[in-house]
């Protein structure tokens, strides 16, 4: 077994009490009852998303992350019907 390391982005669901856990190489995503909890589910749903794949189709879903990863807020124009939502 080779180690290979990803990134997680976590966050606290707005509408819930649930974390959330998205692996951005992989595009997987899985949830927590903690902050804790979700990065030992993201570790769990990549490693059964790898175990999944055919093997000769190693990489075909990998986009590959280069350095430290961060997180922005950015206000984009949505439709009116959005607004609603803050």
């Amino acid at each position: 077994m080779v180690k290979q390391t990803v990134h997680a982005v976590i966050y606290k669901d707005a509408e819930s009490d649930q974390w959330v856990a998205h692996c951005i190489e992989y595009d997987v995503a899985t949830q927590g009852d903690s902050e804790e909890h979700a990065i030992a589910m993201i570790k769990e749903a990549v490693e059964l998303h790898l175990e999944d794949r055919d093997p000769t189709d190693e990489y075909a879903f990998y986009q590959p992350v280069e350095g430290k990863v961060s997180v922005h807020e950015v206000a984009v124009d949505a439709p009116t019907l959005l607004h609603h939502r803050g």
